[in-house]
C-alpha cells in the first residue's frame, strides 16, 4: 500500500469512528430525553388523577329530607311542600326524600330519625318545627337545617319567613272593592301562629285601605284538617253578609271553598293556586312560588357559605320573576278576568306596585 493510500485509509477509518461516536451520543441523548418524558408524563398523570380524586366529594349530590306536618293532598300548604321539593330535584339535581302528615308531638323524634341517616340538608316546613329543629341541630352540627315559615336561627339553622301579608293585603283590597255587601270574611286554621296573624292583618289592612267602612269577619278553627269545620265557619260568615272569603286553613279550607260554591259567593285560595278546586268560585289565590322558595338558602350552600339567617322575602310581580327577590305572587284571574271592572284591575295593579316599591308598608 502506497503512503497516500494508507493515509486515505486511516482518514476514512477516523471519519467512521467519529460518525459512530456522534451516533452513540445522539442515541444516549434521545434515551435520556425519553426517560425524562416518561417521568414527567407519569407525574402529570398522577397529578391529574389526584385532582379528579380531590374533586369527587364536591360532585356528590347532597341528600335532602323534606318534612312537614301538612298533607301533600291538601291542594294548599302541603301541596306547596311537595311541589317545592320537586323543584329542588329538577333545579339543583339534589336527592330529596319526602315525609308529610307528621304529628306535632312527633316532630322532634322525626327530625332525629332523619338526622341519623346522614342527610346533608333537612327542610322542616311549618312554624311548629322551629324549636325542635334548634334542639336537634345542636346534636348534628354537620347537617344544615332549614325551617320554612320559621323565626329561628343558629350556626347550622336558617329560616324563611315569607311576608305573605303583602299578598293578602291585595286580596283584601280586591274583595273590598268588589263586595256588594261591604262585608268580607277570613277563616284561619289556628291563631297561635304568628304568620297566620300577619296574613289576616294584611287582609284587613288592604280591605280598609280602599274602603274604611268594609266589615271584616274572622274565624279561627283550631283545626287544619277538618273540611266540615271549615264549611260551617264559612256558612256562618255568609249568613252575616260576607260575599268574599279568604281561607288559610289547609284541608279545612276546602270546606270554605265548598260553602262559597254552594251559596254562590266568592273565595280566594291560599298558598297554592286553588282555582281548579272551584273555577267559578275561586277568583284568585296568593301563591308561594315553589320554583324560588329555597333559592336564598341553596345559593348559600352552593357558595359554601351557609349561615344562620332568617330570610323574609315578600311579593313578586309574577311567578318565578327573575328580577325580584320575592317568592309570593297572585295567581291569574282566569274566568274572572273579563268580569272584574278594568278600573278595579288597574287599582289592584297599582297597589301591587306600591307594595313592591315600598310605598305601602304592610304591617307585621
Amino acid at each position: 500500500m502506497t503512503g497516500m493510500n494508507k493515509r486515505l485509509r486511516i482518514g476514512h477509518l477516523s471519519t467512521q469512528k467519529s460518525l459512530v461516536g456522534i451516533t452513540i451520543i445522539i442515541s444516549l441523548s434521545w434515551l435520556v430525553v425519553m426517560c425524562h418524558y416518561d417521568f414527567f408524563q407519569e407525574a402529570y398523570a398522577q397529578i391529574q388523577n389526584q385532582s379528579v380524586q380531590t374533586s369527587i366529594p364536591d360532585l356528590k349530590s347532597p341528600r335532602v329530607a323534606y318534612l312537614t306536618d301538612g298533607r301533600f293532598s291538601d291542594a294548599g300548604w302541603g301541596a306547596f311542600a311537595y311541589n317545592a321539593g320537586q323543584e329542588i330535584i329538577s333545579k339543583y339535581g339534589y336527592e330529596v326524600s319526602f315525609l308529610d302528615n307528621v304529628s306535632i308531638s312527633n316532630i322532634e323524634t322525626t327530625l332525629k330519625s332523619y338526622a341519623v341517616k346522614d342527610y346533608d340538608i333537612i327542610i322542616a316546613q311549618g312554624y311548629e318545627w322551629g324549636d325542635p329543629v334548634i334542639k336537634v341541630a345542636k346534636e348534628y352540627p354537620d347537617i344544615k337545617f332549614v325551617v320554612f315559615t320559621g323565626l329561628v336561627k343558629s350556626e347550622n339553622v336558617a329560616s324563611i319567613f315569607p311576608k305573605q301579608q303583602e299578598a293578602t293585603y291585595l286580596l283584601g283590597a280586591l274583595a273590598s272593592m268588589l263586595s256588594k255587601n261591604h262585608t268580607i270574611g277570613f277563616v284561619g286554621g289556628d291563631e297561635k301562629y304568628p304568620n297566620l296573624k300577619n296574613i289576616y292583618e294584611g287582609y284587613k289592612q288592604g280591605a280598609l285601605h280602599v274602603n274604611s267602612t268594609t266589615k271584616v269577619l274572622v274565624t279561627y278553627l283550631s283545626d287544619w284538617d277538618n273540611e266540615t269545620k271549615g264549611k260551617l265557619a264559612a256558612l256562618s260568615q255568609i249568613e252575616q253578609g260576607a260575599d268574599f272569603i279568604l281561607h288559610v286553613a289547609d284541608t279545612s279550607g276546602q270546606g270554605v271553598i265548598n260553602a262559597a260554591k254552594e251559596k254562590g259567593i266568592y273565595a280566594f285560595g291560599a298558598v297554592s293556586d286553588q282555582n281548579k278546586l272551584a273555577p267559578d268560585t275561586v277568583v284568585t289565590s296568593f301563591v308561594l312560588d315553589p320554583i324560588k322558595a329555597y333559592d336564598s338558602v341553596f345559593n348559600m350552600i352552593s357558595m359554601n357559605n351557609f349561615t344562620g339567617t332568617i330570610f323574609t322575602p315578600g311579593l313578586e310581580s309574577t311567578k318565578n320573576s327573575t328580577t325580584e327577590d320575592g317568592i309570593i305572587y297572585i295567581a291569574p284571574f282566569y274566568g274572572f278576568q273579563n268580569k272584574i271592572p278594568k278600573d278595579i284591575q288597574a287599582k289592584f295593579i297599582q297597589l301591587s306596585q306600591d307594595i313592591r316599591n315600598k310605598k305601602i308598608i304592610v304591617s307585621e
